[in-house]
């Protein structure tokens, strides 16, 4: 049995949430730049589940990162061709607090879970 198996589900996405954040703040700090495309990060979990390993030398296609920045397709914004909306990108960002807040309560519970079951193993 393994004892991580909950806090290795609850990784990945703790990965995309901290990514997303680093983007979306990237994002508001491009706000007045001239011809910046505002950008977001995506989820790839079908595509890679779909690949497979035929030949040993094969990368891996389950390891390292499941997701990647793209470029947000919106209208542009202002006169200088930058598409940032400051609204839409706090929206985006206290969303994204929240749901790596919520991620890192699930560890937390496991870990204390785990904290537990140790205690009560001493007495």
């Amino acid at each position: 049995m393994d004892i991580f198996r909950s806090i290795d589900k609850v990784l990945p996405y703790i990965n995309f949430a901290w990514k997303r954040h680093k983007v979306i703040l990237s994002n508001i700090a491009n706000a007045d730049t001239p011809n910046y495309k505002a950008k977001d990060v995506v989820m790839e979990e079908e595509s890679v589940g779909k690949l497979k390993i035929t030949r040993e030398k094969h990368i891996n296609p389950n390891s390292g990162e499941s997701f990647r920045v793209i470029e947000v397709q919106r209208r542009l914004v202002g006169n200088d061709f930058n598409n940032v909306s400051l609204e839409e990108e706090m929206a985006k960002l206290t969303q994204n607090r929240l749901a790596y807040e919520t991620y890192m309560r699930m560890i937390k519970g496991s870990v204390d879970e785990l904290n537990n079951i140790i205690k009560e193993g001493r007495q």
